[in-house]
């Protein structure tokens, strides 16, 4: 009885027009109500799907993952770098600490052999000079050794005392910069652990499009420009270009050999780079020192106007400064890029990201 109602409701909404959504809708609605149930206790039968993420929303998420990513693996590169440098500094205090200690204990060690040889020649003042002696000029020759050695053991006492003061406090130094680095080690960890985050949800939404959409999004913001141009480009270096500081065209053409290596956070040669770390690593080939730091790179050498730029330049980018890449004439730029892209020949970008230049040498 049941059943045959429920197929003569379904076959009249169909004949006028509903559709077989609304007809299974509606019959389930009069079989739950002539159960027993209300309206409020019935769940929906169908539950309504978020839209696919468009191809042009993805790529803004994108964009902002890899401009919290990239401020993030320059904090991270700093960190490191301070790791690298107060460690170096607590070395350096151990072996001051070291050094001293043993000038502690050869003073020490001069101190005693000149008491035991006092003791052991039996003379420990004037008196016992004066009774062993067969005659007065001998008696005032050692009266003088005597007095001689005795401020020979003060200054050996002085000399262990402040040694040993030196070496107590070299060492507490050490451990003391030892105890900073420990810490700094600490947050550079806990700095990776936030980028790594941030690289997974970068790869998650990048997964989200297809093959030819993730091309295209990747292809937005990383445009590559040919492998011929590249090439042509690595020719134009292979010697200083007329009009270039030969510093800065060797600089430009460490960079174009790098083309093609894997971009990795805090790497700075020679299988992989980040933005940085490429940009320290292109001008320590041509003897100049950089820090592992965008921002700590826009500080060095003198700005200049994007009007003006010239190969070798360092152009930057984001507020915080994030990222950092190298110019190299003819509108283009050698950038390491982000995770999952390699070390690539872009046009050089001077839009809304772009903070400013500055010129090393030249």
């Amino acid at each position: 009885m049941e059943e045959g109602f429920r197929r003569l409701v379904a076959h009249r909404l169909t004949r006028r027009g509903r559709s077989r959504a609304v007809a299974a809708a509606l019959v389930g609605l009069i079989a739950a109500s002539a159960a027993g149930f209300t309206a409020a206790t019935l769940a929906p039968t169908v539950a309504s799907a978020d839209p696919a993420p468009s191809v042009s929303d993805v790529e803004k998420q994108l964009g902002h993952l890899a401009l919290e990513k990239t401020q993030m693996v320059d904090k991270y590169d700093q960190i490191q770098s301070d790791v690298a440098a107060k460690q170096r500094a607590a070395d350096a205090a151990q072996v001051v600490a070291r050094q001293s200690q043993q000038k502690y204990l050869a003073a020490r060690d001069q101190l005693v052999s000149a008491v035991v040889s006092q003791y052991e020649s039996g003379g420990f003042g004037s008196a016992s000079a004066l009774l062993g002696s067969p005659d007065k000029d001998a008696y005032l020759d050692q009266a003088q050794l005597l007095s001689l050695l005795r401020g020979h053991n003060d200054e050996v006492v002085a000399t262990a005392t402040a040694a040993l003061r030196d070496a107590n406090a070299a060492q507490a130094h050490a451990t003391t910069l030892l105890g900073v680095a420990k810490e700094r080690r600490d947050a550079l960890l806990a700095q990776r652990q936030d980028v790594d985050k941030q690289i997974s949800k970068y790869k998650t939404l990048l997964a989200t499009l297809n093959a030819n959409e993730r091309a295209l999004v990747q292809h937005n913001l990383n445009p590559r420009v040919s492998a011929n141009l590249v090439v042509q480009q690595q020719s134009k270096y292979a010697k200083a270009p007329k009009g270039t500081p030969a510093a800065a065209a060797q600089a430009v053409k460490f960079a174009l050999a790098q083309v093609g290596k894997p971009y990795v956070y805090g790497a700075a040669g020679l299988g992989s780079y980040d933005c940085s770390g490429l940009t320290m690593a292109s001008y320590a080939s041509a003897g100049i020192s950089l820090p592992h730091s965008a921002a700590e790179q826009y500080n060095y050498g003198t700005h200049v106007s994007a009007s003006s730029l010239k190969p070798g330049d360092l152009m930057f980018y984001y507020s915080p400064i994030g990222h950092v890449t190298i110019y190299i004439g003819d509108g283009l730029m050698v950038s390491a890029p982000q995770d999952g892209e390699d070390v690539s020949v872009v046009p050089a970008n001077t839009g809304s990201s772009y903070v400013g230049a500055t010129r090393l040498v030249g």
